[in-house]
Parts: C-alpha cells; structure tokens; sequence
C-alpha cells in the first residue's frame, strides 16, 4: 500500500472548511479508502467508487460495521457514474486526477 499525507493534513483541511455531519457525501476515486473512512465518520451517506476492484475492496475492509451501514460502495470510473435523481452535498477527489 502506498501511503499518502500521512500526516493527516488533507482530513484536517477538509474538516475546516467543510462540515460533513449529516450531508450526502460523493468519493471520486475512493482509493483504499482514506477519505472514505473520514467522510463516513462524519456524513450521513457517503457513495464511494473507483475504477479498480481491490482498491473498492480494500476501501470497505477499512471500515467499522457502523461506517460500512452508511457508505455505498460501486466499481467503475468517473466517466461511469450515473446516478440519476441522486445528489450529493460535497464531492471528495484525493489524488484521482
């Protein structure tokens, strides 16, 4: 596993200037699930996805039974993501470009 600001600066700068309690949160190229796990302590729902099917399933293994209740897991790209009459409140993307 490559690990990325292990610091946790980005979790931090997210906290501090976006409020996720109780808000429908997006995970664009969620990864192993760095901000997935910040986002489901946190939202109401979070729908995570990426491309590549470890990264999802290492992504829900990183979570509590509690986190796993809110968060939507799906395999496929940005292109793919079609999710009609569905909004979300904040939108995360770390290292997905």
């Amino acid at each position: 596993m490559e690990i990325r600001d292990e610091l946790g600066v980005e979790a931090t700068a997210i906290a501090e200037l976006v409020d996720l309690e109780g808000k429908r949160v997006l995970d664009v190229g969620c990864g192993e699930g760095r901000l997935t796990s910040f986002a489901a302590e946190r939202a109401a729902t979070v729908y995570a996805f990426d491309p590549n099917p470890k990264n999802v399933t290492a992504a829900r293994t990183a979570l509590t039974s509690e986190q796993r209740k809110r968060v939507r897991f799906a395999v496929h790209d940005a292109e793919a993501l079609n999710r009609p009459r569905e909004r979300f409140d904040v939108a995360l993307c770390g290292w997905s470009l």
